[in-house]
């Protein structure tokens, strides 16, 4: 898999701001905390058809300004402030990426996805709380009962009709549509090693298996830090390694019952693919030669 040159962003401000997300992922604990709040909030099991009303939904209306900008290609809604284009690009890609993460994850969020297309990086940073860097996204998860959203950055787009902005946005809508109702803290390895992954199947490229990283289950240290990257590399071949050897479905019913419940991880694992995570992450060392 070639990893992106540019950072990609995460969940920010109600936070998953994560790594590749290179720019730090403290916000699943924030997520953690209101998700009592966000579960009882009637905009998560009531989906809305208007571009202002899911706007309001994320508390955005304010932020975005009157006259705003929308598009609606079903399943997602594109939004710009008052006199920024939205790319076909990135219409067609956010579609794309809902309707696939939906057929991945049955229980995903019915909510529109919400993607923004800043005006620049000004506009970016009002949106996520952060600088745009490097980043390719960002996936802002909110609290108090608001929705997540994705915003785009400048280059993606600028490069709306890339694999990489393509495969960025499944990743990105992969966070925004499963994390809604996140039950509990989740290590970077789960939340970011499965987005990956549903991003590399929504948007397929020619696998890159790299022999300068040794293959271990990655903290969330890593996934934070300057070397994300590798990390990033490494969350997603461990995730490949479970559906190599235990098959796509399980990996994707495990994921979802340690998002929406708050059962131990440890006890998960076992459930799903009969091995705790130290025996799981040898399997994965000894499988990584035979990766392709």
């Amino acid at each position: 898999m070639p990893m992106r040159r540019r950072v990609r962003a995460g969940v920010t401000a109600g936070v998953l701001a994560a790594s590749l997300f290179v720019s730090g992922c403290d916000a699943v604990r924030h997520v953690r905390d209101q998700q009592a709040e966000r579960s009882s909030s009637p905009s998560t099991t009531q989906p809305v058809t208007d571009p202002a009303q899911r706007v309001r939904q994320s508390d955005l209306e304010t932020k975005v300004g009157a006259g705003m900008n929308a598009r609606t290609p079903g399943g997602a809604m594109i939004v710009a402030s008052n006199g920024t284009r939205i790319p076909n690009g990135i219409v067609e890609a956010s579609a794309k990426a809902a309707a696939s993460v939906r057929a991945l994850d049955p229980q995903a969020s019915k909510n529109a996805l919400l993607v923004l297309v800043p005006r620049d990086d000004a506009e970016f940073k009002e949106y996520t709380g952060q600088e745009a860097a490097s980043q390719l996204a960002n996936t802002v998860t909110g609290g108090g009962g608001r929705l997540p959203y994705v915003v785009m950055s400048d280059w993606t787009t600028k490069n709306p009709d890339t694999l990489t902005t393509r495969e960025t946005l499944a990743h990105e809508a992969f966070h925004a549509l499963t994390l809604e109702k996140l039950a509990t803290e989740r290590p970077l390895w789960l939340l970011e090693g499965w987005a990956e992954y549903v991003g590399q199947r929504t948007v397929p490229q020619a696998p890159h298996k790299r022999d300068d990283i040794s293959p271990h289950v990655p903290s969330d240290e890593e996934l934070r830090g300057a070397n994300a990257a590798d990390a990033y590399y490494t969350a997603f071949t461990f995730a490949r390694y479970l559906r190599d050897t235990h098959g796509h479905d399980k990996v994707m019913a495990f994921y979802s019952e340690a998002v929406r419940t708050k059962e131990p991880l440890e006890a998960l694992l076992n459930k799903h693919f009969g091995k705790g995570l130290t025996a799981l992450e040898s399997g994965y060392v000894a499988w990584y030669p035979t990766f392709r």
